[in-house]
């Protein structure tokens, strides 16, 4: 509870210094924005001079104009705002031989209602450069907090879907944050806010982009996996979820490159804009994903390299199928295994024991409850019946953790401080975080090694997890993000 107020607190602090930021920013903008130095003109030096050039503003009720001058082959030219609407400066450029007219250049402007002069062309302002530096400040703020929870839930063991959502945000908002700094950095003297906007309005479709092999591989190797899976273990519905992806992310590359293809293609303008927002938008939405799904294979994996200290009062052990002798199968018997290894270097190291609780019911196929049939597998290791606390009512790995819970704590004498771990299969370790996180039980997950391509498709199975556990949360980005592109598309296109 503690953990989760400081997270909550952080969070909430994050949330404060952006507003503190964009607000400073708004406001820095509105009291300095008043006057506006433009410099988009160009000139050889060997050419035309500043005496070879005529100025005049198109509307002088709406911007004075200052001065100008010439520097490093460039015109610029001050004006200060006086109402509100939009006006033109008109450069005339002179024949320096001749001093006839030699060609005519202009610098759009636009004046708000707070007297903020934009160029309409660039979307310039003064102060425009702080405010790019606050938006990649704000963007890299939220790639720390998300990336640093992330982190600390490696080291603190608490692997959760909260995990793989800051791991996923971390990932695109680091992204975010590199390309803005390398197209600040490439651009030079040619930045301008327009580009900026762009190229945030970008960073979705870009992401797709940069990751298409990578993601390309994935997904094939997930589909051969589970073509593997297939063969060994059933055609069932969870395993095929990675022919699902493979089909699925392409369905959405194929979408989103085919919309972009078609606005730069088509001669329809409205049809061209609607496709590029449409990719850019799916871009988004794809590169979000995409993400999810590897911040997922991310935690599911640290989740199995984690190594629990030897303090446990109570080991878990999850159940699944058992022979029809009433046998353990192999992978039960991995988990049984990894347990009493686990407890026995426990005892050599602090000399204190722990107690046995496995779990799991009676199938309608088998001929006794896998907790009875794990049972007597501890106690042909040795293990006494008073080390073994069984839990023979559930039927699946929820209830497994629920019952056992209850049970520990019944036997415990209803002490909610006692420390637990839970055994089973590598692929299955992180399911086990997740649900104990659910009931409330503190426990770390003790692995045990099992076939290669179960992997894969229990990464899946999280990321799908993720999906409707915290569909909330990932609506809400999602609409978050659009809504930004959107903002982003309005303010290029509104003057």
């Amino acid at each position: 509870m503690k953990e989760k107020k400081k997270t909550y607190l952080r969070f909430f602090v994050l949330i404060a210094i952006l507003l503190a930021m964009a607000a400073g920013s708004i406001i820095y903008v509105v009291i300095d924005g008043n006057t506006f130095t433009a410099s988009p003109i160009y000139f050889p030096t060997d050419s035309v001079k500043i005496e070879d050039t005529r100025l005049k503003v198109e509307d002088e009720s709406i911007v004075a104009m200052e001065n100008y001058y010439y520097g490093e082959e460039t015109l610029f030219v001050n004006v200060h705002s006086l109402n509100s609407g939009s006006t033109k400066i008109i450069i005339e450029v002179l024949d320096p031989k001749t001093s006839e007219e030699y060609g005519t250049q202009e610098i759009p402007l636009y004046v708000d209602g707070f007297g903020t002069v934009f160029q309409t062309d660039t979307m310039n302002f003064d102060g425009y450069f702080q405010v790019q530096l606050v938006i990649i400040g704000g963007v890299a703020l939220v790639f720390l907090f998300t990336g640093y929870t992330f982190i600390e839930c490696f080291f603190k063991a608490r692997f959760t879907y909260a995990m793989v959502a800051c791991g996923g945000v971390a990932l695109f908002t680091l992204f975010t944050v590199v390309l803005s700094i390398y197209d600040l950095i490439m651009r030079g003297s040619f930045s301008s806010f327009r580009f900026f906007l762009l190229n945030l309005a970008d960073c979705g479709y870009e992401f797709s982009s940069y990751t298409l092999p990578f993601m390309l591989l994935l997904s094939l190797a997930i589909a051969v996996s589970n073509i593997w899976l297939l063969r060994h273990e059933g055609r069932r519905p969870q395993n095929m979820l990675g022919i699902g992806l493979a089909v699925g992310w392409f369905l959405g590359f194929v979408s989103v490159y085919g919309l972009s293809y078609a606005f730069l293609y088509t001669e329809d303008i409205t049809f061209g804009s609607i496709a590029l927002r449409l990719a850019y938008s799916l871009g988004y939405v794809l590169s979000f994903l995409e993400c999810m799904l590897l911040s997922t294979i991310v935690s599911a994996f640290f989740s199995t390299k984690y190594k629990p200290p030897h303090n446990k009062d109570y080991i878990i052990i999850l159940g699944c199928c058992i022979r029809n002798d009433g046998t353990l199968t192999p992978i039960l018997r991995g988990r049984v295994d990894a347990a009493i290894r686990f407890e026995r270097a426990q005892y050599e190291k602090t000399g204190k024991h722990a107690k046995f609780v496995p779990s799991g019911g009676q199938g309608s196929d088998e001929v006794i409850s896998e907790s009875e049939a794990m049972r007597r597998y501890l106690t042909e290791q040795g293990y006494p019946e008073e080390q073994i606390v069984k839990e023979d009512k559930s039927v699946n790995t929820d209830q497994n953790i629920q019952f056992s819970r209850d049970r520990i704590l019944a036997d415990a004498g209803a002490q909610d401080t006692v420390k637990a771990a839970f055994a089973t299969t590598n692929y299955h370790i992180f399911r086990g975080y997740i649900l104990s996180n659910k009931h409330k039980l503190d426990a770390q997950g003790i692995s045990a090694k099992t076939k290669w391509y179960f992997y894969p498709n229990a990464f899946l199975r999280e990321f799908v997890g993720l999906l409707f556990e915290k569909k909330w949360f990932i609506l809400a980005s999602v609409f978050l993000l659009l809504t930004l592109y959107t903002i982003g598309v309005e303010l290029l296109t509104m003057f």
